[in-house]
This record gives C-alpha cells, structure tokens and sequence, in this order.
C-alpha cells in the first residue's frame, strides 16, 4: 500500500503540471532602442577645388589665385540680399549665391566657400565662386535641391528686381537658360545696374549625399562658355564623393 500512495502522489504531481517547477514569467518585455545620434557637421573646406582645378577647368591658363576659404557654420552664408528686398522673393536664388535667405529654411550644419580669379593680364579676369553645404541629412539635401530646381525652373525668362540702400535704381538680373538633371541645376543670369550690364553670370547648384554645391561663374571672354558652372559644380561633386 505504500508503494501504492506513491505512485498516485507523482500521478498527481504531473497532472497538475508539474511540481517544483518554475513559475513561468509571461510579463512583456520592455526593449528600449538606442537613442538615434545627431548628424555631425564635418570640415568641409578639403571638398573645394584648388586654383589649378579652376584654372584647368576653365581653361584660363596657370595664371589664377584662390582666395582664403571661409569655414563655419549657417552664419557664414551670405546676407548680401534680403527677402524683402528681392521680387520675386522665390528667385533670389539663381542671381544671387550662397545667399543665408535662400538657405534659412533648411537645417545647415556647416558651410564652406572659396573665391578665384584667373586668366591672362591684358583682360578682365574670369572668377569663380564655390560654396559646400552641409545638411543635416542627405534627404534634406535632396529636399533643397528639389526646391531649388523648381524655383529656377519657374524663374526662366523672369527679371528679377533688387532694391537695396544705396544702389539707386537697384539691379534688374534676368535667367535664362535653365537646364537641369538629377543633380546639378544651372542658369544663366544678366545683371544690369544702374543702367550698366555686367558680365553674364553663370550659376549651377548641385547635390551629393548630405552636400549642396553652389557656384558662380562670371567669365567675360566671348564666346563663354554656357556649362562653366556646371563643370565646376560637377567638379566638387565628384571629389566630396569619392571623400565620404
């Protein structure tokens, strides 16, 4: 009969799921994702051109001068034109580079630019302008570049008017030619002040990656050359992408 009670006891046992087992524990479970890192603004002034490239690019000779690169931040973009002194404000862009009203909508990170001039002695110069922007991310990149495609793309054929202290009259500046692909836009822009017409200015925008490329080209020798800028926005594009 004992062996009997023992038999029935572990029947029993097992029957109720086991005894001594361990209390299972079908609580949720709390995961907590690791909190995503801000973008890091990087150095960006390795990504501009060296005066051999421009002058290489541009076909000026040896004989060109790179001026000292500005590095910093969004307070580095330039204030030379303010909205409301640009109509259509919307065109401000095309005519005027690297302009901090253009780009104040978009989250900068870092900012670098450079200015050049080149070609022979017994002429005007031909100058450049290269600025690298940094965006938060490479869709916010792609964000400003699809803005500013759009906008020059609306602004073909219009004058823009810019009234500023000091400048009488102000500036009339004309786009024309606007033409554009998946990364670079670039325009033809005429400025006249004063009655007096400037150089025709040249003037792309490109994107890579987080990086926005602005460039300006003023190049008085006759015939210029339509795609200037757009050689020299290209230019940068491929050296940030082949550094990052």
């Amino acid at each position: 009969m004992p062996i009997r009670r023992v038999a029935v006891a572990a029947a029993a046992c097992v029957a109720l799921a086991g005894c001594g087992a361990q209390p299972v524990d079908d609580r949720p479970t709390v995961r907590i994702a690791p909190a995503v890192q801000p973008a890091q603004a990087v150095p960006l002034g390795g990504f501009l051109p060296t005066a051999d490239d421009l002058s290489a690019a541009l076909g000026t000779g040896p004989n060109g001068f790179m001026g000292p690169t500005v590095e910093g931040g969004e307070d580095t973009l330039l204030r030379s034109v303010g909205e409301a002194q640009v109509t259509p404000a919307d065109c401000a862009g095309a005519p005027y580079r690297l302009q901090q009203v253009v780009y104040r909508d978009s989250p900068v990170l870092s900012v670098a630019s450079a200015s050049w001039a080149g070609g022979g002695f017994d002429a005007a110069p031909v100058s450049a302008f290269v600025g690298v922007v940094q965006m938060s991310s490479a869709a916010a990149a792609q964000d400003f570049f699809a803005t500013t495609t759009e906008r020059w793309r609306r602004c073909a054929g219009q004058t823009v008017a810019l009234q500023q202290p000091g400048l009488g009259s102000g500036e009339l500046s004309r786009v024309t030619d606007v033409v554009f692909d998946d990364s670079v836009v670039a325009a033809s822009v005429l400025h006249v002040s004063a009655g007096a017409e400037a150089p025709t200015g040249l003037r792309a925008v490109g994107v890579t990656g987080d990086c926005v490329v602005d460039v300006e080209v003023v190049d008085p020798r006759a015939p210029a050359r339509a795609d200037a800028a757009a050689t020299v926005t290209d230019l940068v594009l491929k050296r940030i992408a082949a550094q990052r």
